[in-house]
């Protein structure tokens, strides 16, 4: 009944994205409208404010942010009509530039000269030779369109953007009016039952899409204007328009602004002998980008709008699909209004899931994954990521044996076969090893003595990966550890290991092998991991324990000089017998 439930809930949320996608689609001249207002509202809300705060009433503040913003927009658009015309008029004088390098480039035996002639034999070769000719189709030309309908059509596709600015502007300003009595609205709409997560909802969106507009005016006017000074420095013409269209592409994610240099560099290809314009229009490009994308964007943007890069480029394909070239620039902030309202509604959490940022899935469970699918590489990496950000002893106690106690369980209850848990336990101690040799151990973070550990895995591939992660665990904590067979070298401490589960026998013939290379021995059962009957020894049941005992025990032996080298005073102390050490279990 579950599944059914399931399955016709995965079915009712499908029919529904189709149906919203469809009414986006088909209403788009009014949600277009719409969607601009309340992006210029939130966006243009702080500069009212501000005009607030200095004593301008609201209606007063609005009608003045609103004339700012059309002559803002008006004196754009003047800019473009006039550097548009001034282009128009000046490109038949660069046609004998242009005439004369594509003639060097078509002149001699070149590479386009060859694939010309290749496709041209090509085409020869496919042909069939005695193939009929086909009949000549004869079509009426169509009647030359009048002046007059060509001009109402040139009117038609001017007066459509003109009027969506408009209609975008004038609920700007209302939005703007009435913003508590809008957000009243929508609170009663969204229940209150649970008001104070609907209302940190609305305050999260305006605060991350308000100061993500805003910054990215900043940035893309930056970038405009550099390169708009830049090409004129070089000399281009008409550097204004390349200026402004910098400004406006830059807004489509990751492709306006390598679309927006195409333009000069044909200008600076048509009008200009040789290739040294060209190539200085993209050093130009290189440098004004790379300052507003690593420099200005981290400063200015201090949190990004928490959209993974993914789901930005499906997220942009969706919306210019959708609503055209509007809905390339509009799409970053829609999709960061719908990751605030995954991460704030329950029952929209899978939103945040695909649009967000944010990890999927946390650390561990990653971890484990990783290796579940044969990837020791990608786990390593997030284990050194991992020991890099928290250092070693978290990395050890929140991925390594939390991972192999799953992996325990796992193989417990018939889930992973036997020959996987031992693959895995073996990468985790190989990998445990790896990260963790370089770490060179001369005194002990508690300002005791360095001591000599061995750690004795007591039984299986499991048991040895536990005893690898207690033996860097311990060298993290200033001691010199390792990994010793029965019969190795002495120790000034021993440690057995128990993370899965052993027979009697196994366990006491580990004690004993433990008892033999030291005077202080301590038996760890990892995970509450009970033994196996009484023992004649400490027995610890986590790290924390583990390290309150032998740290217990450094206060009794003396220094050493090395981690791998006791002194001769430190073999005499051996010979005494040291307390017996009792940890309650965690």
């Amino acid at each position: 009944m579950s599944e059914q439930t399931g399955a016709t809930l995965a079915v009712n949320r499908l029919l529904f994205a189709a149906l919203v996608l469809t009414a986006l689609y088909l209403g788009r001249d009014v949600f277009i409208p719409l969607a601009l207002a309340v992006l210029l509202s939130v966006a243009l809300m702080p500069v009212t404010d501000a005009m607030k705060r200095i004593g301008l009433p609201r209606i007063p503040a609005v009608i003045v942010v609103l004339l700012l913003t059309m002559a803002t927009i008006g004196g754009l658009l003047l800019l473009l009509a006039g550097q548009v015309v001034s282009l128009a008029a000046s490109l038949p004088d660069y046609e004998a530039t242009l005439m004369t390098k594509l003639q060097g480039l078509a002149a001699g035996p070149g590479v386009f000269d060859r694939m010309l002639a290749m496709v041209k034999r090509l085409e020869g070769a496919v042909s069939a030779p005695d193939a009929a000719p086909m009949p000549a189709l004869v079509m009426a030309a169509p009647a030359p369109a009048s002046p007059m309908s060509g001009m109402l059509a040139l009117a038609g596709s001017i007066l459509a953007p003109v009027a969506t600015v408009a209609i975008a502007l004038l609920l700007m300003a209302f939005l703007m009016i009435s913003r508590e009595d809008v957000r009243d609205r929508f609170l009663r709409l969204a229940g209150t039952r649970d008001l104070h997560r609907t209302t940190r909802a609305l305050a999260d969106a305006t605060d991350r899409v308000g100061r993500y507009l805003l910054m990215q005016v900043v940035v893309n006017g930056s970038f405009g204007l550099g390169m708009g000074l830049g090409l004129w420095l070089i000399g281009l013409p008409n550097a204004p328009l390349w200026g402004l269209l910098g400004f406006v592409l830059r807004f489509i994610p990751f492709l306006g602004a390598p679309l927006s240099v195409l333009f000069p560099l044909l200008i600076a290809f048509a009008t200009t002998d040789g290739w040294g314009t060209v190539l200085l229009v993209v050093a130009l490009f290189l440098v004004v980008d790379v300052a507003a994308s690593y420099v200005m964007e981290p400063l200015l943007y201090g949190r990004s709008t928490g959209i993974s890069p993914l789901a930005m480029v499906l997220s942009a394909a969706l919306w210019a699909v959708l609503w055209g070239p509007v809905g390339l620039i509009i799409a970053p902030p829609i999709t960061a209004c719908l990751v605030i309202i995954g991460r704030h509604v329950p029952g929209l959490e899978f939103l945040e899931v695909l649009l967000s940022d944010r990890a999927a899935l946390p650390a561990p469970m990653r971890f484990y994954q990783r290796l579940l699918a044969d990837d020791p590489a990608g786990a390593e990496e997030i284990a050194e990521a991992e020991m890099r950000d928290n250092g070693a002893r978290t990395m050890l106690e929140s991925l390594v044996l939390p991972t192999l106690e799953s992996v325990r369980d796992d193989r417990r209850a018939g889930v992973l076969e036997a020959p996987a848990a031992q693959r895995i336990a073996t990468a985790i101690a190989t990998m445990v090893a790896d990260l963790t040799e370089e770490e060179t151990v001369l005194t002990a973070d508690d300002g005791g003595p360095v001591l000599d550990v061995a750690v004795l895995p007591v039984a299986g591939a499991i048991d040895r990966a536990a005893a690898e992660a207690m033996a860097a665990l311990l060298r993290a904590e200033g001691h010199a550890a390792r990994l010793t067979p029965p019969g190795g070298d002495a120790a000034d401490a021993a440690v057995a290991v128990m993370l899965d589960q052993a027979g009697s026998a196994r366990v006491r013939r580990a004690i004993a092998a433990a008892q033999a290379l030291a005077p202080t021995s301590v038996f760890v059962a990892l995970a509450g991991t009970p033994p196996a009957g009484p023992l004649p020894l400490a027995t610890v049941t986590d790290a924390d324990s583990l390290l309150a005992a032998v740290a217990r025990s450094s206060r009794r032996a003396p220094p050493v000089v090395a981690a791998t080298q006791r002194s001769a005073e430190a073999s005499d102390a051996a010979e005494a017998p040291m307390p017996r050490i009792v940890a309650a279990p965690a």
